[in-house]
């Protein structure tokens, strides 16, 4: 881990571990949302790794629709853009999933 995640509370740190975790063992989605939202801003995969390792905070989002956790990840991309993501903690037949929802 890149990042130092101290100011955090324990629920976006634990959420933040599990995200990465997802991310190594390849258990994540993006949505189509997400990716046209990258295409659109011009983002690619390494950019998102970049604020997945140093984030600037992570915040709860509250339960989405399907009340799934919802996280907000904000920092800043590889070419200095400031970024926010947004992901769910899931879970399938499995184990544990992360689903990338979107970006700005």
């Amino acid at each position: 881990m890149l990042y130092t995640d101290m100011g955090m509370d324990s629920e976006a740190r634990q959420a933040l571990r599990t995200i990465r975790r997802c991310v190594r063992a390849g258990r994540f989605r993006l949505l189509v949302h997400f990716t046209e939202r990258m295409d659109k801003r011009g983002l690619v995969w390494p950019d998102i790794l970049v604020v997945l390792d140093r984030p600037d905070d992570v915040r709860d989002g509250g339960p989405e629709r399907l009340s799934r956790p919802k996280w907000i990840i904000t920092g800043t991309a590889a070419d200095g853009l400031p970024v926010e993501i947004v992901c769910v903690l899931d879970e399938d037949e499995h184990g544990e999933l992360t689903v990338f929802i979107t970006i700005y």
